[in-house]
């Protein structure tokens, strides 16, 4: 296109201006051994301009036509650069399509080419997803020869280790990736992985709470499960109250983490101290609005939990079209006896989203409220 525009440029100026060369008195002349060839300047000059166009044409020409055999015939057994530009999307195109076959049959055909190690990894990933791990870890030692994928595979390597048994290797692979790949939830999230596998607590606490914000909800998991391991050796040797006066002795810092209080929480449940629970958990989910703290509530097994339905409920006004919060209401009424507003609590749950869990609560509330008939269409959608 570039060379068209110059050449109509050429044309253009060459229309302006061309009448000028028409007063210059001067030829050309082209000696060969046995011809001479004479002409004036304005001939010479559309000759070389039409001679510039034909080949133009036949470069174009010549391209389009070796692209053409290029694009549709293997050469040398391998495939052709289109072909594995194009076997390249149709993978991706098969894996959003949730075909990991097509997918697969698709990127084995550009292992060949250049794609900067990406082709591997998704060939890896496809295999992982399989179940090959031998295959997919073949894959990955090809990724790691282009610097572009070389993090990403050393990780996936790391990951297949760690899913094979070996969490010590594991960790030994990942303390070879360097730079930003330190920096992403995918390599924090497999360290922490690998820690547990490896009984690291301690570790796992600090790693978590150095990376609270790109962990997100899953530091609450995290640093929840070791505090809960804490809180649990507690109990178990000393009671509930050594508990409670351990949770005292902690700083106000660390009695303000959510992870820290979800599990002192759950400890308490688990020792049977739900009324001990009620007014801390009230004033935990009162100051951090943390949806950790809903299934807590559902636990809660009160003859008379008013302090916490009257909490749910201004909850409900300040977002009335959230289902988990129609679901620990009803949660709360039916481990309390009150089947009619746990009945109405659920339907409007379910109403705001399907949940398997809620569809059960609300069979057994209509069951035990007699109304059978509609208990066994719950439970027959549910086994359906």
């Amino acid at each position: 296109m570039i060379k068209l525009i110059i050449l109509l440029v050429i044309l253009f100026f060459g229309l302006l201006f061309g009448h000028t060369l028409m007063g210059i008195d001067g030829r050309v002349v082209i000696a060969l051994p046995s011809t001479v060839i004479e002409m004036s300047l304005i001939s010479c000059a559309i000759i070389i301009f039409f001679a510039v166009i034909i080949f133009w044409l036949l470069e174009w020409a010549v391209k389009k036509i070796y692209r053409s055999i290029a694009g549709s015939k293997n050469w040398l057994g391998s495939f052709s650069r289109r072909q594995q530009r194009k076997a390249f999307y149709q993978s991706i195109n098969a894996m959003l399509l949730n075909e990991p076959n097509t997918a697969l049959a698709n990127i084995r055909k550009t292992l060949g080419g250049d794609f900067y190690g990406t082709n591997a990894l998704i060939a890896a990933e496809l295999e992982m997803q399989a179940g090959n791990y031998d295959q997919a870890q073949a894959y990955l030692i090809t990724a790691t020869d282009n610097p572009e994928a070389e993090a990403i595979a050393i990780l996936k390597q790391a990951e297949i280790t760690l899913i094979q048994g070996d969490p010590q290797e594991a960790m030994n692979l990942l303390s070879a990736i360097e730079g930003k790949a330190r920096q992403t939830k995918s390599f924090v999230v497999l360290k922490l992985k690998i820690l547990a596998a490896l009984q690291d607590w301690p570790q796992i606490k600090t790693l978590a709470t150095n990376n609270k914000k790109l962990l997100g909800d899953d530091y609450i998991t995290w640093v929840g499960e070791c505090m809960h391991s804490e809180f649990a050796a507690i109990a178990s040797k000393h009671g509930a109250n050594a508990l409670k006066q351990h949770w005292q002795s902690l700083s106000r810092q660390a009695k303000k983490d959510e992870a820290n209080q979800v599990a002192y929480i759950q400890l308490l449940i688990d020792q049977g101290l739900h009324a001990d629970v009620e007014p801390e958990l009230i004033k935990f989910a009162s100051k951090n609005s943390h949806h950790s703290y809903w299934p807590l509530f559902k636990q809660l097994q009160l003859a008379n939990p008013a302090a916490s339905m009257r909490f749910i409920e201004s909850e409900i006004k300040a977002q009335p079209t959230n289902p988990t919060l129609f679901s620990v209401l009803g949660h709360l009424a039916f481990n309390s006896g009150d089947m009619p507003l746990c009945i109405k609590a659920m339907r409007k749950a379910l109403e705001l989203k399907h949940s398997k869990e809620d569809m059960k609560l609300l069979a057994l509330a209509l069951e035990r409220s007699n109304d059978v008939a509609a208990a066994n269409a719950l439970y027959h959608e549910l086994l359906s």
